[in-house]
């Protein structure tokens, strides 16, 4: 055996040894979102007064490997009457038939189906539930995991007829895009 080939053969000895030294991979974590801590606002536009506003109470949970976010499965429930504009009339109007008909549909939910990209800027694909109404949409976010505390932020843009919401008014007509901004900070459940 020349000098070469044994240097190989060492190199590659190494390189298996090494790799099963090293653990596959963390255990994955389970993740509880912090309401008090987090923040999920909306913006939709109208040609007089846009409305800015946020829901105020939700729940969220995400199991992630840390050392592979693209594995994490991600749900998210929203009270659909928990909606704030800061105009108590609009915010009755917006729970009403016209808008999110809370009487009948009382949550907004979202589940992930998988998740795409690497590192800390993510897509989260999954199933969005709005007045009874499911479609896929994608989520882009960035994710900071350390320790046991998780951070997600991102946007998404839904059209509102997509989901049944088809109100508009003469005198003030409503935009069909609207954009939902959260920031997610949660901790590690045991």
């Amino acid at each position: 055996m020349t000098t070469r080939s044994r240097w190989f053969l060492a190199c590659l000895a190494l390189v298996v040894a090494l790799a099963n030294a090293v653990p596959s991979g963390a255990e994955p974590m389970r993740f509880r979102v912090l309401t008090e801590a987090s923040e999920l606002v909306f913006h939709a536009t109208s040609r007089l007064v846009n409305a800015d506003g946020r829901f105020a109470r939700f729940t969220g949970e995400a199991v992630v490997d840390p050392a592979d976010l693209a594995s994490a499965h991600v749900s998210v429930t929203i009270d659909a009457a928990s909606l704030d504009t800061g105009i108590r009339r609009r915010d009755d109007h917006l729970r009403s038939e016209d808008f999110f008909h809370v009487q009948r549909f009382p949550t907004i939910t979202f589940e992930s189906t998988r998740v795409e990209g690497s590192g800390r800027r993510l897509v989260v694909v999954g199933r969005l539930t709005l007045r009874g109404i499911t479609r896929e949409v994608a989520v882009p976010l960035e994710v900071d995991v350390s320790g046991e505390k998780l951070e997600a932020r991102g946007r998404l843009e839904i059209n509102r007829g997509d989901y049944g919401i088809i109100y508009d008014s003469a005198l003030n007509p409503i935009g069909q895009r609207v954009r939902i901004d959260f920031t997610f900070r949660a901790q590690a459940v045991r």
